[in-house]
């Protein structure tokens, strides 16, 4: 019945964009597909990008999920003169049980979004017919969802009898994606039987054996084109989803973080470590593995890198050049945990048995501290372009830590409403009680001379329990916002 529905909406449009639209001349706007199954579709006015309504219910929640809050007052004052600010957005009435309303940037009309249905009913009469040719030219928002009629799994590619199809699986920004890669068995073994160990002449060793060592890991074989192949289809991706550069980056260190833990190998007492090519042909590896094939990957792209390790904890990061003011340790380089995920620049503050980072220290006030790991020593660093998106992971930590210190101070203030409306309730208890003694005596006088000041003691428990409902609230506010906060960061 929906898709009928849908299609029917789409017979009755003429009007097409024209091919030089762009996605900003559109914001607000809701587009449907006219050359495909009428997918409805919302262009956020915060960001330009485009949002999957799904079903009349799944367009009905996005819409409110996406709205923006609003007092009664403004929202009367709005709709006589309605803010450009305000075009193409959702309005939610907080004082009247969250009424949500599309304001319509075409004409500034509100259009009400009472039930699915309405809502879907204002989808069919405000949408506007978009070729998928022009569709296209917008991005998708990461955190959108996918229509069925595009997110059609490509066919699986063709496997040899010596190959091995390697599905990996990870996340970033609160979306899930997946890539399937065919690797050499006999590359593999290649790489897997040769030499784990420094050879040199006796009584002339290198100058580093640590980085004598890890140079080992840091080679590709002749005829080895598989982190070429590897970041043209990671990168495919994320020009796909509009990521920026540090957005790329981050993207592509997410496929390494996401790589399985090799729990069973770290319990060995001195694991070989493995070539980038067995990390990705096994799809698991320990914190030396992963890393390996993190540096591997940032020199390919043209970045700075160097291996971070920590010898105390036993563990190795990666790290990334980064503005000097804000690297790890004022080192020039930003760490990058690979056992787990972490935003690029924060380090874990503690470590599992097994050697995995872990997220829930909840230390956020030494998030970009490193003396937790111990000593750090550094090997295979080159140069190369600079990581800049770690300014804006600094900004989401400082507002975390505002936060964090907002509920600080509001708890403190509840505790002191609590007080203050416990000792009026007191009062307001007593004076009643003696209220009731007098009535009961048939103390008519001390009866009615008690009654105003009975009643100013109500009042004020009135207006304390309001007070301390109004600090429970904000307190609350202040919790969820650092919650949400704190599980954006860390993709939790």
């Amino acid at each position: 019945m929906k898709k009928i529905f849908f299609k029917a909406l789409i017979a009755a449009i003429f009007f097409l964009l024209p091919l030089t639209s762009q996605a900003a001349s559109l914001s607000g706007r809701i587009l449907l597909q006219v050359q495909s199954r009428g997918e409805a579709w919302y262009i956020n006015p915060l960001d330009n990008k485009r949002y999957y309504l799904g079903s009349p219910a799944d367009a009905y929640d996005l819409m409110r999920k996406m709205g923006l809050g609003i007092t009664n007052r403004d929202f009367y004052r709005a709709a006589s003169i309605m803010p450009s600010r305000l075009l193409g957005r959702i309005l939610l009435k907080v004082e009247d049980r969250g009424r949500a309303y599309y304001v319509d940037p075409t004409n500034s009309r509100l259009y009400y979004l009472g039930s699915a249905d309405e809502a879907y009913q204002v989808i069919r009469s405000r949408g506007l017919g978009i070729t998928n040719v022009d569709l296209s030219k917008i991005t998708i928002s990461p955190t959108s969802a996918i229509p069925p009629s595009t997110a059609a799994a490509t066919p699986p590619p063709t496997v040899g009898a010596n190959e091995k199809l390697v599905n990996y699986t990870w996340k970033y920004k609160d979306k899930n994606y997946t890539l399937s890669e065919v690797l050499n068995t006999d590359l593999y073994n290649s790489y897997k039987n040769s030499p784990k160990y420094l050879s040199y002449p006796a009584g002339s060793p290198p100058a580093n054996l640590r980085e004598a060592f890890y140079a080992l890991f840091l080679t590709i074989k002749e005829g080895d084109g598989s982190l070429d192949k590897l970041l043209a289809g990671l990168q495919k991706m994320a020009v796909t989803e509009g990521f920026s550069e540090s957005e790329t980056i981050e993207f592509i260190m997410a496929f390494v973080q996401y790589i399985p833990y090799d729990t069973l190998k770290a319990q060995n007492a001195s694991p070989d470590p493995n070539f980038f090519y067995e990390t990705l042909y096994r799809n698991s590896g320990i914190c030396s593995d992963k890393s390996f094939l993190g540096v591997m990957l940032l020199r390919k792209l043209g970045y700075g890198a160097e291996l971070m390790d920590y010898p105390t904890n036993k563990h190795t990061a990666v790290g990334i050049i980064c503005p000097t003011a804000d690297s790890t340790a004022q080192s020039g380089y930003c760490y990058i945990e690979t056992t787990n995920f972490f935003p690029i620049g924060i380090v874990p503050q503690s470590l599992s048995a097994s050697g995995v980072a872990q997220t829930d220290s909840g230390d956020i006030d030494n998030l970009f501290d490193s003396q937790s790991l111990g000593v750090l020593e550094v090997y295979q660093k080159t140069s190369g372009k600079s990581y800049e998106g770690i300014g804006n992971t600094k900004v989401k930590v400082d507002t975390l830590r505002g936060l964090k210190n907002a509920i600080s101070t509001s708890n403190a203030d509840l505790a002191t409403a609590k007080t203050t409306l416990e000792s009026a309730k007191t009062r307001a208890d007593a004076l009643y009680a003696q209220l009731l003694a007098y009535q009961a005596s048939g103390n008519r006088d001390d009866y009615n001379n008690l009654v105003p000041e009975y009643n100013v003691a109500a009042a004020d428990y009135n207006n304390q329990a309001a007070n301390y409902q109004l600090k429970i609230n904000i307190y609350n506010q202040y919790v969820s916002q650092y919650n949400n906060g704190l599980k954006e960061l860390f993709q939790n």
